[in-house]
């Protein structure tokens, strides 16, 4: 859950850096561009976290029963 918590803070705050200086420099001021880069960044922390708490899945294969006899072999296939 911290390595979670501290990967959220990281992304959002970058998020938030890269759109405050997009929405200065190139977007004359506009909410949009801070707006759209932070919740890019509360994605990216949301996804990893998830590969974080559901390690199966970070290997590919499907988490059923049945297929968690298969060899890779058979998966790629």
């Amino acid at each position: 859950f911290d390595q979670a918590t501290a990967n959220l803070i990281v992304k959002t705050g970058l998020g938030l850096s890269i759109g405050v200086v997009a929405s200065a420099l190139l977007f004359k001021r506009r909410m949009w561009p801070v707006t759209f880069f932070t919740g890019a960044g509360v994605g990216a922390a949301y996804a990893d976290a998830q590969r974080i708490f559901d390690s199966v899945s970070t290997l590919g294969l499907p988490t059923t029963a049945k297929a968690s006899s298969a060899t890779p072999k058979d998966v790629a296939s």
